[in-house]
Formats: C-alpha cells, structure tokens, sequence
C-alpha cells in the first residue's frame, strides 16, 4: 500500500477573487450562472439583466444567441458552492 502525503497549500482570497467575482456587479456569485458558448460565469441576476439590452458575453463578446440568449445559461452549482466554501457566511 503506497500511503501520499498532502500538504497544506495557502492561498490569499484576493488571489482566487478574479475567478469568484461577478464582473458586472464586482460581488461574489449569487446564483452562479455560466453562458454555454464561452463559459464564462456570472450573478444569475447580472447576466439576465444585462441580457435584456445585449446578446454578447461582456467578458469576451462571443454572440450568445439572437433571439432567445437565456437558454444559452446555465446554472452552476459546483462554482456556487466552491463561492459558498470560500466565503464563509455568504450564503446567509
């Protein structure tokens, strides 16, 4: 039986920030959601309002879809719950 050691690894918050936080509201995600073209994430809230007035990801402006860019969005549980890991009390 070969036994593997783990070690301990420290990582500062402010460096996992820029893949937790929603760049249109600059909080971290409440509802994480992911557009399934570019797979990019965001406030299930932020993207749905920003979609009213646009069918472009504002990250990286992949065309989402024409006409109905909500059925391009997914929720993403498993980045929710890492944010909700990471940030103790956020989901209070």
């Amino acid at each position: 039986m070969c036994l593997v050691r783990q070690e301990e690894v420290k990582v500062k918050m402010k460096e996992l920030n820029e893949h937790i936080v929603c760049c249109l509201c600059a909080g971290y995600f409440i509802d994480a959601t992911t557009i399934t073209e570019c797979l990019h994430t965001f406030c299930k809230s932020c993207i749905v309002k920003y979609l009213q007035t646009s069918k472009y990801c504002p990250m990286c402006n992949t065309k989402i879809h024409e006409t109905q860019p909500l059925l391009n969005l997914k929720l993403d549980r498993v980045m929710q719950d890492v944010v909700y890991k990471l940030v103790p009390g956020l989901q209070e």
